[in-house]
């Protein structure tokens, strides 16, 4: 008879607990079904039921995303930041709100709570140092990225080349702040870590050709295309040689398509020379290896380009041009996180705000030196610190 009364209140609450875990559960497969409206009638009886509000909170936030009330979710997610165990969850529902509301420093602000709470966390470190990238602090996404790599969250080889375009653009904003040694410094670094990197062979030589060393930039040059050629590497080759006479351009660009002679650039690199030396057979020689048995696009307006200069006819030309309508695709700069496509390499894809994702390829094809996870990879000759490098995917290079 004494212990009746809490008998009779312990069990009424574990009712009340039974009764608020089961709309829980139906609250939250609402949610898995899209259903917002029953989604939210579950949410609000739980929140009566239960006296842990911590647990709730998660369906709420959810209820309230899926009746589009913005509102009402970000006051739940910022409530789970009171509770130590639901804070992550919290913080990551904010992010995502803050992304979609276009408030990038809220995100960012959000994302660096988040990684000070689990950095070994996989989408925190990747989150964290796009967000950074995209605002250019490029101190801080390296030392994320070191944090991520520490942590096994990022790949040694992954990490070496994100560092070396990171180290890039610290290169760029030291020259802005008029401080040409640091930036030669650093370019010099980040060429260290990634010579087959075609932003990183650039930013270099550009570096060295600017400070009046044209035989170093040259020598860059050669390494850079040696790994991976690109027609902004070949046009700044013939500028560090010095060479104005057309024919005397032709032996330097021999030169440089020798370090690499297979690649279709190489080939494409010596058409051109021969075509501004007036050597109409030659370019068209040069031409013929780099159409292969399907021209591109560029090959394609490149003979049309022989064929009027030559004056072999309209005829000719019109073929070769109506011919590069329908020719496959050249090798651009792709975004290989969601293939957007950009005139020229830049740090940051504009579509989808990922950092160091535009590589030169062609459609359909990875173009990177480092192959998705899974993919094997050849080795490339070593880095000057002894490094064994991934291999480009054929037929493709990299930014």
């Amino acid at each position: 008879i004494v212990g009746a009364p809490g008998a009779l209140l312990d069990g009424w609450g574990e009712s009340r607990r039974r009764r608020g875990y089961r709309e829980l559960t139906q609250g939250l497969a609402a949610v898995a079904a899209g259903d917002g409206v029953e989604a939210q009638k579950h949410a609000r009886k739980a929140e009566q039921l239960l006296s842990e509000p911590a647990l709730t909170l998660l369906l709420s936030a959810q209820a309230a995303q899926l009746n589009g009330d913005r509102d009402g979710a970000r006051r739940a997610f910022t409530a789970m930041l009171d509770d130590d165990q639901m804070a992550f969850l919290g913080l990551r529902g904010l992010i995502g709100q803050s992304l979609r509301d276009g408030d990038q420093a809220q995100a960012l602000a959000h994302a660096e709570r988040a990684f000070r709470l689990r950095p070994q966390t996989p989408w925190v470190v990747h989150s964290l140092f796009d967000m950074q990238a995209q605002v250019g602090h490029w101190r801080a996404a390296q030392e994320t990225l070191e944090t991520g790599i520490r942590r096994k969250v990022v790949t040694a080889d992954k990490g070496r080349t994100l560092k070396a375009l990171l180290e890039i653009e610290r290169s760029r904003e030291a020259e802005r702040e008029g401080r040409p040694s640091d930036a030669l410094a650093l370019a010099r670094e980040a060429f260290a870590l990634a010579p087959e990197r075609i932003a990183v062979t650039r930013r270099l030589a550009e570096l060295q050709l600017k400070g009046g060393e044209s035989k170093k930039a040259m020598k860059t040059i050669e390494r850079g295309w040696a790994l991976a050629p690109h027609p902004d590497l070949a046009s700044l080759y013939l500028e560090a040689s010095g060479e104005t006479e057309a024919l005397k351009r032709i032996a330097v660009a021999r030169r440089l398509a020798a370090l690499n002679p297979s690649d279709i650039e190489s080939h494409l690199v010596l058409a051109q020379a021969s075509l501004d030396a007036g050597l109409w057979g030659e370019a068209r020689r040069h031409l013929d290896s780099a159409a292969g048995t399907n021209p591109s696009t560029r090959v394609c307006r490149l003979m049309a380009e022989v064929e009027e200069r030559e004056q072999t006819g309209q005829d000719k030309v019109r073929a070769w041009l109506s011919r590069a309508a329908d020719a496959p695709a050249d090798r651009a700069w792709r975004c290989t996180a969601c293939g957007a496509h950009h005139e020229g390499w830049r740090p940051v894809c504009e579509s989808c705000g990922a950092f160091g994702t535009l590589q030169w390829r062609t459609p359909g094809t990875y173009g990177q030196i480092l192959p998705p996870e899974g993919v094997p990879s050849e080795a490339l000759p070593s880095s000057p610190r002894g490094s064994n490098l991934p291999v480009p995917a054929t037929n493709n290079t990299t930014s």
